[in-house]
Formats: structure tokens, C-alpha cells, sequence
């Protein structure tokens, strides 16, 4: 990695920022070994590599689990199938990074397809 930013201090047609490819890979080298050293080992600043390895914190406890679960989908049957009318129907989606969005359905929506929302929040 030192070789690649050597490479491209030497290459570059005029002063800037070290392009974003660089800097996640010494982040990323950075979260395993240190800032210090890797800062020391790159050439790069210890200020700069620090306030960017905090910025791009680890994701929360409960993205992780969110990721974890990816394919599981909780749907209350009590609400669900309730034979009692129910106003509404909560339903909360959290995403793999940790976004969350709540829906509330009006009972008169009952009939919709739940694995279609669900694959649409998800994406491709």
C-alpha cells in the first residue's frame, strides 16, 4: 500500500488530496493496526488518518445484528391475523447500515403483499 501512494505522489500533476481509494485502504489498515503506525508506515498524517478512521466508525450493535438476520423478516401475528379489528398495522424495517423506517398500514390496506415491500425496501 505504501508503494501505491508512493506511486501516486510521484505520478500526480498537481497538489490535492490523496484520492478516496487510498485513504479507505488506510482506514482500513489503520482500524487493524493502529493509526499510529500506519500513519508512520504510509507517510500520511496521523491527524488527517484519525479524524477518518473515527468518521468511518464500525457500524452500531445493532446494524450488525440487522445484517445478521438478513433474509428474516418478523411479522407480528397478533396484528397480522388478528380476528379483532386493528387499526393499523406497524411495520419496521431495519436496513444491513442500520437505517431504520417504521410504516403504520390502516387495517383498510390489509391485503397488501408484505415480501414485496420487503423486497423493494432491500433493493437489487
Amino acid at each position: 500500500m505504501r508503494g501505491r501512494i508512493e506511486q501516486w505522489r510521484r505520478t500526480r500533476t498537481r497538489q490535492g488530496q490523496m484520492p478516496e481509494e487510498l485513504w479507505g485502504a488506510a482506514v482500513s489498515a489503520a482500524r487493524r493496526y493502529g493509526v499510529s503506525r500506519v500513519a508512520r508506515a504510509l507517510g500520511v498524517g496521523h491527524a488527517g488518518l484519525k479524524a477518518r478512521t473515527l468518521a468511518a466508525s464500525p457500524p452500531s450493535r445493532q446494524a450488525r445484528k440487522a445484517a445478521k438476520a438478513e433474509g428474516f423478516v418478523e411479522v407480528s401475528a397478533a396484528q397480522w391475523l388478528s380476528p379483532a379489528p386493528v387499526s393499523s398495522l406497524v411495520i419496521e424495517y431495519v436496513a444491513r447500515e442500520g437505517g431504520r423506517l417504521t410504516l403504520t398500514v390502516p387495517s383498510s390496506c390489509r391485503d397488501f403483499d408484505l415480501p414485496a415491500l420487503v423486497a423493494a425496501l432491500r433493493g437489487p
